[in-house]
């Protein structure tokens, strides 16, 4: 996904940041992209996942104010998916305790 910012993006590309905040040259083995540091022309920084909406915004297709209400919507939508996992599984315990015991 970094590579897809860096080609397509409309912000000079600055640099990638890597899990542990490791930025410095070559990243260990287990190292992990966790953010793209992208610039404007007026010397804006911004810090960017590397994700699909990362690289709506660095196309220009949504501002970094969408972008941020976009990843904050996906974080929700995620921590929702896993509690709405962990009642079902749950509940299908409590039920199968019921029905075999």
């Amino acid at each position: 996904m970094n590579e897809k910012i860096k080609k397509d993006s409309i912000y000079k590309f600055i640099k990638v940041v890597y899990s542990g905040g490791n930025n410095l040259g070559s990243p260990s083995e287990s190292a992990l992209i966790s953010q793209v540091v992208l610039e404007d022309q007026e010397g804006t920084v911004y810090f960017v996942e590397p994700n699909p909406i990362g690289v709506k915004f660095a196309k220009g297709e949504i501002s970094f104010k969408e972008y941020k209400k976009l990843q904050k919507r996906n974080t929700s939508h995620g921590i929702a998916i896993f509690f709405g996992i962990i009642v079902f599984f749950s509940g299908l315990m409590f039920m199968l305790m019921k029905y075999f015991a």
